[in-house]
């Protein structure tokens, strides 16, 4: 091996070596690493009790996200509207990302469910999760999903396991076979909205992503 080559190589080591430390001081030089304040289980299991009543209770909402879905090998990315309405009606407004032009509108009434695509046909049932499956071959759990995007559980399901934060907030929820993990909210409050939800169901090979543009009427 040259000499210009084994100097080479040691100043590259040099050079790493040197950002690493570099590094390691700015993250632990002058700030001590933060330890967890140990929340006890009860307070934990209270809080959530009540922010599950507090959400419950808001039947008027509106969300406005960008959804990621992965579907086997196929990857989709839209913007979602969603604004809800008392007696579990709502409206669901599809739209290109980058366009923001509609793609599809999906709506409960008193009377069903109608989904209305961007080639003008419509179609109706009375299951929203049935009709999207006819529709698009992905079983989407709009029903959970109405609890779940804002940090609840779904009534209509055991919890099968539950993990929460010291504020009482979900980190990690399991209901109808499906994992919901919530790693970002709005603010430091007990009742914040989640920024971000995952929602993943392995025997269906189905990932969705939902970022949290704006919540109104929470």
């Amino acid at each position: 091996m040259s000499i210009r080559l084994v100097s080479w190589m040691k100043s590259r080591v040099l050079l790493v070596t040197t950002v690493i430390l570099l590094g390691g001081c700015t993250q632990y030089g002058t700030q001590p690493p933060q330890v967890k304040s140990v929340v006890s289980p009860s307070v934990k299991q209270s809080a959530w009790k009540q922010r599950q009543a507090y959400i419950a209770r808001r039947q008027n909402w509106n969300l406005n996200s960008k959804i990621s879905l992965r579907y086997g090998d196929e990857n989709y990315i839209f913007g979602l509207n969603w604004a809800q309405q008392p007696a579990n009606k709502y409206t669901m407004q599809i739209t290109n990302p980058l366009t923001g032009a509609l793609v599809a509108k999906l709506s409960r009434q008193s009377g069903g469910v109608t989904l209305l695509s961007d080639n003008g046909r419509t179609y109706r049932d009375t299951d929203e999760e049935r009709l999207l499956l006819n529709q698009s071959g992905v079983r989407i759990p709009v029903k959970g999903m109405q609890y779940w995007v804002r940090g609840i559980a779904s009534p209509q399901h055991k919890v099968e396991q539950l993990i929460l934060d010291n504020l009482g907030r979900p980190q990690t929820l399991y209901q109808a076979g499906w994992k919901i993990s919530y790693s970002d909210y709005l603010n430091n409050s007990s009742q914040a909205m989640p920024r971000k939800v995952v929602l993943t169901r392995s025997k269906d090979k189905l990932y969705i992503k939902l970022i949290a543009k704006r919540w109104q009427g929470i």
